[in-house]
């Protein structure tokens, strides 16, 4: 049966073959962790932001310059270089042939821009101004590297994706109206987080939603090569996330850590961006992260952000003059030196801050390393570097989890990770990057009136359950949902498979990609879909959108 299987696929993949697959790209796929079997190292990527005593971005630096450090050891960097804007040309999309579909991404540059604007947490005051601050800025035209623009509401939408054109998203940002809050809704919010007074708090129900779209903007940018920075447009940001930083009794603290560091020179100091967050965080109950609901699903997202290279950006959009917001003033700076960002606060000029954000962000090093620490935990570890040279201030992404590289996840609630594979299939939905593949349309005139899309998915991207006697299991489930000329859902259909692959099948499946297949039958007419791979395994994600006219028989 295992060999009836493998010949099927083998005669697919001569029909439909990866985009621009190659053994040097399974090897960069490799090295970013991606690999599909069980591995004892993974490579950790470092962005690091270097600045002299005026803030200007410091050019000259060499690989020796930097030594960098895992939970207090030293670690050898094995990969070093240096990104700035113009080092690498950005290249325009590639267009696919007719019906062929991918998720694949094909522009690249040294450095992408994503702006959140946050329709959920704060007020409506504070949304329109950072909108009408954010189109000031971008009608200067004068960011320098692709742009593209999300929306946070009830769910993350794409509102324009990556591009140089900033006309292009000015107009994609005039056109949007964000969702209308009813009015139970409104009585719920007025009575909680986004009065004049009081913590600015968001409630559970947002912090949810919050934490599922920042999951699913990692998945929609994880295949993107180089830095992404991530400018956050918001006035009330969930204190809960990111819980353990400073946990209670935790030994991996990180003021413990910045002062226990120690090498010839002396202890790794804090940054002035450490030192802000630890005063303000005496300030607060140290047990409210501790014993956070959310903790399973904050290490998740932060996580996927690291993974992802997405550093971010916090700007504070409601201004000068809230005193009460020390608690969601901490908050932006915790997430920021989490993930090698930088904080924009108490500031009115919010366009000032957002081209700051990109300036900052678009020069940089990137150094890479294999943790000595094989141990596979899931743990938090954090990252501290030093340079030789006093003058100069690094920012720099301060852990990851330790996390098993290519091991499938285990547990979950099966139910909610398919109400998320729904969601991600909206039509407004940005795409997935997670799980990358290519999908050809076949013509219902070939196929008794139905559309067929035949997957072909990049194994690398997968996770497979170690089964005995070697044998290798993906658990998938590919999917079509078929919009109308006006948006509305029509059908949908949903295929899933379990694979055991053994020995030479599944050596050679690495080698090729792995096919899927699903069919739905549709009137007459044109049509937009949303094709999309969910691994049941990882959890992860790959989806993007398609169009077809199905002809009149």
């Amino acid at each position: 049966m295992r060999s009836i299987f493998f010949s099927r696929v083998v005669a697919f993949l001569l029909l439909l073959p990866f985009p621009g697959y190659s053994q040097s790209d399974q090897s960069a796929v490799n090295e970013q962790g991606k690999t599909v079997v069980k591995a004892n190292t993974r490579l950790v990527i470092v962005d690091v932001v270097a600045s002299d005593s005026k803030g200007s971005p410091v050019l000259n630096l060499k690989k020796e310059d930097f030594t960098l450090f895992e939970d207090g050891r030293p670690q050898e960097i094995s990969i070093f270089n240096f990104q700035q804007p113009g080092a690498t040309p950005v290249q325009p999309e590639q267009h696919l042939p007719p019906n062929v579909f991918s998720n694949v991404p094909t522009s690249k540059s040294t450095s992408l821009n994503v702006v959140l604007l946050d329709a959920l947490n704060g007020e409506f005051a504070g949304r329109a101004y950072a909108r009408e601050q954010l189109i000031k800025f971008l009608e200067e035209g004068r960011t320098g590297q692709p742009v593209a623009v999300y929306a946070l509401e009830n769910h993350l939408k794409l509102l324009h994706g990556f591009t140089a054109d900033t006309r292009e998203v000015v107009s994609a940002i005039r056109n949007y109206k964000p969702r209308v809050i009813n009015q139970i809704e409104t009585v719920r919010s007025a009575a909680s987080p986004f009065t004049q007074k009081g913590e600015f708090q968001t409630g559970p129900r947002n912090i949810e939603t919050t934490l599922a779209a920042l999951d699913f903007l990692a998945q929609s940018l994880a295949a993107y090569p180089g830095r992404k920075n991530l400018i956050w447009l918001s006035e009330a940001f969930p204190e809960t996330l990111f819980p353990d930083l400073f946990p209670a009794g935790s030994p991996n603290n990180l003021a413990i850590m910045h002062n226990v560091v120690a090498n010839e020179a002396g202890p790794v100091p804090f940054t002035p961006a450490q030192a802000a967050l630890a005063n303000s965080a005496q300030s607060l109950n140290p047990t409210q992260w501790a014993n956070s609901d959310y903790s399973a699903q904050v290490r998740k997202v932060a996580n996927a952000l690291m993974n992802a290279q997405v550093a971010v950006y916090p700007i504070d959009a409601a201004g000068v003059g809230r005193l009460s917001r020390i608690p969601n003033l901490a908050t932006m700076r915790e997430v920021a030196e989490r993930t090698g960002g930088k904080t924009f606060a108490g500031q009115n000029n919010l366009e000032a801050s957002i081209r700051s954000s990109i300036d900052d962000g678009s020069t940089y090093y990137t150094l890479s390393y294999y943790p000595d620490n094989k141990a596979w935990n899931g743990q938090l570890r954090q990252i501290a570097i030093k340079i030789n040279q006093p003058s100069v201030s690094l920012r720099y992404r301060q852990g990851y989890y330790a996390l098993d590289p290519g091991a499938p996840e285990t547990g979950g609630d099966s139910q909610k990770l398919l109400e998320d594979f729904s969601r991600a299939l909206g039509l407004d939905v940005p795409s997935a990057t997670a799980i990358l593949f290519q999908t050809v349309l076949a013509s219902p005139a070939d196929n008794h009136d139905k559309v067929v899309a035949n997957f072909a998915i990049n194994p690398h991207t997968l996770a497979f359950v170690d089964q005995p006697e070697g044998v290798h299991q993906a658990n998938l489930t590919c999917a079509i949902v078929a919009f109308s000329e006006k948006g509305s859902p029509e059908k949908n259909t949903v295929a899933t498979m379990t694979v055991p692959l053994k020995g030479e099948d599944f050596q050679k499946l690495m080698n090729t990609t792995f096919p899927c297949r699903a069919s739905v039958e549709l009137k007459p007419g044109k049509y937009s879909l949303r094709l999309g791979v969910l691994d049941r395994n990882s959890r992860l994600m790959g989806t993007t959108t398609a169009s077809i006219t199905v002809p009149l028989p």
